[in-house]
C-alpha cells in the first residue's frame, strides 16, 4: 500500500522525485552562482541578495513546469495568532541553541578558515546601505525562499514517505545547502519544518527563519556576537542562565508541535486519516496539506478586473508597507540589543562614524585627520566611561550626516564636528 501511494501522485503535490530534483536545481543555481561572482571579481556581498533571488526562482518554476497547487505545496494559509506570536520566544531560543551547537560542532568538524571569513563578510553590515542589503537578503529574502523551497516544495514531495521522515530529510538537505555540514543547521531545519508540519502554514516558519536571521546580524554587528563569522581564540560557551531557557523553550513547544501533528495523523500514508482508512476509489489527499482559504479564487478574479495601472500601484504600496515593517522591526531589536549592553553598541557607532568622516575627509583638510580622530577618541572615552548616550550618538551622526552629504568633509564640517563634540563633552555627567 505505501508502495502504490508512493507512485500515485495526489493532485498538486511534488513526487519525491520531483523534490529532490528542486533542490538538486537550487544547490546548482547556488554553487554556479558563487562561481560566477569569485570569476568576475564582484563584492561578496551581491550573493546576499542573488542567492535567496535565485533560490526563490527555483521554487516558483518547480509549481509551474511539475503543475503544482501553490496553496498546498507552499502551505498558503493564514496562521492562528498564538502560533505567530510564539515565533518570537522560538527565534531567540534557536538562535541561542544553533550558536551553542556551532561552537561544539566546530570542536569536532574543522571548518575552512575560508569559509569563516566569507561568512563574516556576508553578514557584516558597516554603513546604512548594507544593513539594508542584508536586511533585505538574509532577513526577508532568506526567510521567504528557502521556507518556501524547503518546507515547501521539499517538504511536500518527500513527507509522502511518512512526515517524519519528511521533516528529517529535508532539515538534512537544508543543512548541505549551507555548506557547513555542522549541527546547529540540521537543528535549525528540524525546528522549522515541524513547525510548518504543525501548524500547517507556511507563515509560521517564515517568521521564526526572519527573526533568528535578524537577530544573528544585530548581535553580530552590534554586540560581535556570532560563533561562526570568526574563529574565536577561545570556544564561546552560553551562560546556563541563557542556555538552559532557550532549550527549554525549544522542548516544550517542539513537544507541543509533535503531539499536534501526531493527532492530525499528519504522517499516515497519502489517501489513509489517522482514524480510518478510506476506500481505493477515494480521493487520494494529504491531510495536512491546506486547500486555498476561501474567497481566494474570487479575489484573484476581482484583483485581474483592476487596471493595470492601479493594481502596479497598490503592489508598490504594498512593497513599501514591507519595507516599513522591516524598518521597524529592525528599529526594536536595536533598541532592545542597546538596552541589553548599549557599551559595545556605542563602540561601534562611534567607529562607524569616524570611518564615513575619514573616507569623505576633503584633499584640502587632510591635515585634519587628526583632529577628527581626537574628538571621536573623546567621545570613545566618554562612552568607555559611561557618560555619554544614545542621544550624543545620534546628536554626532546628524553633523556626520549633514557633512557627507554632497560626498566631501570639508573645514567647515570639521568644525561643525569639533564643536558638537566639545559641546557634549562639557554636558556629560561628571564620571561615577
Amino acid at each position: 500500500r505505501t508502495a502504490e501511494n508512493l507512485v500515485r501522485k495526489p493532485p498538486g503535490l511534488p513526487t519525491p522525485g520531483q523534490a529532490l530534483l528542486a533542490f538538486a536545481a537550487a544547490f546548482a543555481a547556488v554553487l554556479g552562482l558563487g562561481l560566477v561572482i569569485a570569476a568576475a571579481g564582484l563584492p561578496l556581498s551581491t550573493a546576499v541578495l542573488a542567492t535567496p533571488a535565485l533560490t526563490l526562482l527555483v521554487a516558483l518554476a518547480a509549481i509551474r513546469v511539475f503543475r503544482l497547487d501553490p496553496f498546498r505545496v507552499f502551505l498558503l494559509r493564514p496562521a492562528k495568532i498564538p502560533d505567530l506570536l510564539l515565533t518570537l520566544p522560538v527565534a531567540a531560543a534557536l538562535f541561542v541553541a544553533s550558536d551553542q551547537l556551532a561552537t561544539l560542532g566546530r570542536l569536532v568538524i574543522p571548518v575552512e578558515e575560508g569559509a569563516l571569513r566569507a561568512a563574516a563578510e556576508l553578514i557584516t553590515a558597516d554603513s546604512p546601505l548594507s544593513w539594508l542589503i542584508r536586511l533585505a537578503g538574509i532577513g526577508c529574502g532568506a526567510a521567504l525562499a528557502e521556507e518556501m523551497l524547503f518546507r515547501g516544495v521539499i517538504l511536500s514531495g518527500l513527507r509522502r514517505f511518512g512526515v517524519f521522515f519528511g521533516i528529517a530529510a529535508s532539515a538534512f538537505l537544508f543543512t548541505v545547502m549551507h555548506g557547513l555540514l555542522l549541527p546547529n543547521y540540521f537543528v535549525a531545519g528540524l525546528v522549522l519544518a515541524l513547525a510548518a508540519a504543525a501548524t500547517g502554514s507556511i507563515l509560521v516558519p517564515i517568521s521564526i527563519h526572519f527573526f533568528h536571521n535578524l537577530t544573528a546580524l544585530l548581535l553580530y554587528n552590534l554586540g560581535g556576537v556570532e560563533t561562526l563569522a570568526e574563529p574565536p581564540a577561545d570556544p564561546l560557551w552560553v551562560p546556563p542562565g541563557i542556555l538552559v531557557p532557550a532549550v527549554a523553550i525549544l522542548a516544550i513547544v517542539g513537544a507541543s508541535w509533535l503531539r499536534r501533528v501526531a493527532a492530525a495523523g499528519a504522517d499516515a500514508t497519502p489517501g489513509e486519516t489517522a482514524g480510518a482508512r478510506k476506500a481505493e476509489t477515494a480521493p487520494r489527499t494529504l491531510p495536512e496539506a491546506p486547500n486555498p482559504p476561501p474567497g481566494a479564487l474570487a479575489f484573484g478574479r476581482e484583483l485581474a478586473s483592476v487596471p493595470p495601472a492601479r493594481r502596479r500601484l497598490g503592489f508598490v504600496v504594498l512593497g513599501l508597507v514591507m519595507l516599513g515593517g522591516v524598518g521597524v522591526a529592525g528599529g526594536l531589536f536595536t533598541y532592545l540589543g542597546y538596552i541589553a549592553d548599549p557599551g559595545p553598541q556605542r563602540a561601534a557607532a562611534i567607529e562607524s562614524l569616524r570611518s564615513l568622516s575619514r573616507e569623505a575627509l576633503a584633499p584640502e583638510a587632510e591635515a585634519r585627520g587628526s583632529e577628527i580622530d581626537a574628538a571621536f577618541e573623546t567621545l570613545a572615552d566618554l562612552s568607555r566611561e559611561d557618560r555619554v548616550g544614545i542621544r550624543d550618538i545620534w546628536r554626532t551622526a546628524r553633523v556626520v550626516a549633514a557633512a557627507t552629504a554632497d560626498g566631501v568633509f570639508e573645514d567647515d564640517d570639521v568644525e561643525d564636528l569639533l564643536t558638537t563634540v566639545g559641546a557634549i563633552r562639557r554636558e556629560a555627567p561628571n564620571p561615577r
